[in-house]
């Protein structure tokens, strides 16, 4: 049978598909759980639910490389005062309860604009917190 066809015969024959006409298989690193309701629906809503995987695929790939990672930067960011720059950075540390040196700085771009974030693992659970914008508010600014 042909990608996007709407029959259960094959142009070709009109015959019904059988042994020649194998059902396709999962990939092989496909949990269950996922593959198992899939084979229950019907082709249109398969058809949306491939597209909506392909879309969703593009997304998260995105959403990977718009993320940054880097060693905790041993100086300050030259958009920031160094004062305060380690106050945020403490104060992210304090939030999840790390100590100081563990995890990395990335940034975040979301919608345009850069965020550092706190990231990595410690004593066996992920943390991800926030730390500020890449570009600081000027003083006196809203």
């Amino acid at each position: 049978m042909k990608r996007g066809s709407n029959s259960s015969s094959t142009p070709e024959t009109g015959s019904t598909p059988d042994d020649t006409d194998p059902k396709p298989q999962p990939p092989v690193d496909a949990p269950q759980y996922a593959v198992d309701p899939l084979t229950a629906q019907d082709p249109d809503l398969l058809r949306a639910i491939g597209e909506y995987a392909f879309e969703l695929a593009d997304w998260k790939q995105r959403q990977e490389e718009s993320e940054i990672e880097s060693e905790e930067p041993t100086e300050t960011p030259d958009e920031w005062v160094d004062e305060e720059w380690d106050e945020v950075l403490d104060e992210a540390y304090e939030e999840v309860d790390i100590p100081r040196g563990k995890g990395s700085v990335t940034v975040n771009v979301i919608d345009g604009r850069g965020y550092y974030y706190l990231k990595g693992s410690h004593n066996g659970e992920f943390f991800s917190q926030y730390i500020a914008p890449v570009e600081p508010k000027e003083r006196g600014s809203n």
